[in-house]
């Protein structure tokens, strides 16, 4: 049983606890499009990186993706886009690079404390490539070849 002593001491506590405290608020909606984050993106992080094709890359796939509201892009949209790309005849292995760059770009975006939600497209899985067999010339062939002197380099 509570005392009238203990129910003003936890008033009391609870009040210097509200008075310390933030007021909760609901969290605000990111109404940034996907071309404004890959822009932050390619100023905080991609101005950096030696290969340079990602930034332009990006920017294609914001444009046929249709520069989504970045709380928009969802793994059902991503999915459609991939659908799209490979009846238009791109390789899955450019798509799955498309993949990569997006995915690597909210992980940055993430790190940095840009992006406050999770990675839209971190439960996608990437097309599974099958491994090219890999062949050797045997020691006729490479004679055939250097025999042929096309470059003038060798001589057998």
């Amino acid at each position: 049983m509570t005392t009238k002593a203990e129910a003003l001491q936890f008033e009391a506590w609870a009040k210097i606890q509200a008075a310390n405290t933030e007021a909760w608020e609901m969290p605000k909606k990111d109404t940034r499009r996907l071309s404004e984050l890959i822009e932050i993106w390619q100023s905080h992080h991609g101005i950096n990186l030696r290969h340079r094709s990602t930034y332009p890359t990006l920017i294609r796939m914001c444009q046929a993706l249709g520069n989504p509201g970045a709380e928009n892009l969802n793994t059902e949209h991503f999915a459609a886009y991939r659908t799209t790309r490979i009846a238009q005849g791109v390789t899955p292995n450019t798509v799955n690079r498309e993949h990569a760059y997006l995915r690597a770009m909210f992980n940055e975006l993430i790190r940095l404390g840009t992006w406050k939600s999770e990675n839209p497209l971190a439960r996608i899985r990437q097309f599974k490539i099958p491994e090219r067999e890999i062949s050797f010339l045997n020691n006729d062939q490479m004679t055939a070849l250097l025999c042929q002197d096309s470059l003038g380099y060798i001589r057998v």
